[in-house]
């Protein structure tokens, strides 16, 4: 049997490593192809011949000219194999927070606990060598639910859906029924689409759902520290605040850390485009946003389309960016990096955008 994985990310090299596992002749595809022990890797160019079994990493559209005949994502071929209680958690921002909570709290009452999926180890890197005895709380982007019909859940949320990937989907509502294709590979689901945050609040239903008390929730929850890169401390120089939250990669995640955010603000935002509108951007800035320092292949959108509202300076990198907001803060505002945008034209991903936020701002202080 012969099975081709396009795409050797982790998600990828996790894929292969299952099936190498379960006695499969592998065949790599990638962009930039490199040596994997015990498969045949080519370029995306090259010739695969006839395959049994296609998997997809979450990055790889269906539509990729390789994916044909019997197509997987890469959460599906795990979830195969895996025999393990789960959750299940999706939405269009604050699921890896809520992904995190909720390991954090099963792990401080008691019951063994791992997070996965689009957070952590791939799902088929676990799947090779399996705990039983740990519940998994699995984050899932509309990516891999595009493909996966195993029944994996006994309970699972959809936290919010807003508009996101429309550089992938022909339309909010295919993206929207993507993320809905949840509810069908578990026993009940949440749906909180319609509310903002109260991630505490929505750990505790699930929390409620699968038996812990509130007095153990309570304790466990006054523990908890957000993940990096999610309205993120960095440090305050000159009376100035600055914010990474370079995990804010659609419009409506940029608002809500602008709600989250007190007093006034300088916003640095911008980066790959995801065919997204920002005029929502022109209710919410007014009066919370001093300027936006607008980076990346979006900078002249941003510009564009907040349409003299709120003043503009677009920037060559983040590193200006950075530098140059710091010099138009005063005493009591904050630098807040909430992009609104995928990382991907000046960036590996998210952490490294973070990351060099961080440096920068340490760059500043000096």
């Amino acid at each position: 049997m012969k099975a081709l994985v396009i795409g050797l990310g982790k998600s990828g090299r996790g894929a292969v490593k299952l099936l190498l596992k379960k006695g499969w002749e592998v065949i790599g595809v990638d962009r930039t192809p490199e040596p994997i022990e015990g498969i045949v890797v080519v370029p995306e160019t090259g010739d695969v011949g006839n395959v049994d079994l296609v998997v997809l990493s979450p990055g790889i559209p269906r539509s990729h000219p390789l994916a044909k005949g019997n197509v997987i994502g890469e959460a599906e071929l795990a979830f195969r194999t895996l025999k393990n209680r789960a959750i299940g958690i999706t939405g269009t921002n604050g699921k890896t927070t809520l992904t995190l909570l909720m390991t954090h709290i099963l792990n401080e009452v008691g019951i063994k606990a791992r997070a996965l999926g689009n957070v952590g180890n791939s799902l088929a890197e676990y799947a090779c060598n399996p705990d039983l005895e740990e519940f998994l709380v699995v984050e899932l982007s509309s990516f891999q639910l595009e493909t996966m019909t195993t029944p994996a859940f006994e309970l699972s949320v959809i936290t919010n859906i807003t508009p996101d990937h429309l550089d992938r989907y022909a339309s909010f509502e295919e993206y929207a029924n993507t993320k809905k294709r949840i509810k069908d590979l578990s026993d009940s689901c949440l749906q909180l689409t319609e509310r903002e945050g109260y991630w505490g609040e929505t750990a505790w239903l699930m929390c409620e759902r699968l038996g812990i008390t509130r007095k153990d929730f309570d304790r466990a929850l006054k523990s908890f520290k957000r993940p990096p890169h999610r309205m993120e401390f960095v440090g305050e120089i000159d009376g100035i605040r600055f914010v990474n939250d370079s995990k804010g990669t659609n419009p409506e995640a940029t608002i809500y850390a602008i709600k989250n955010t007190p007093g006034k603000l300088l916003l640095i935002a911008g980066g790959q485009s995801k065919q997204a509108t920002f005029e929502s951007w022109k209710k919410t800035f007014p009066g919370r946003v001093k300027e936006v320092f607008a980076i990346g292949e979006t900078a002249s959108q941003i510009k564009e389309e907040l349409g003299g509202v709120i003043p503009v300076k677009r920037c060559t990198d983040l590193e200006e960016a950075v530098a140059a907001a710091k010099e138009k803060a005063t005493q009591g505002e904050t630098v807040l990096l909430s992009p609104g945008c995928a990382s991907f034209d000046q960036f590996r991903n998210y952490e490294e955008r973070g990351d060099k936020f961080k440096a920068y701002v340490g760059e500043v202080r000096k």
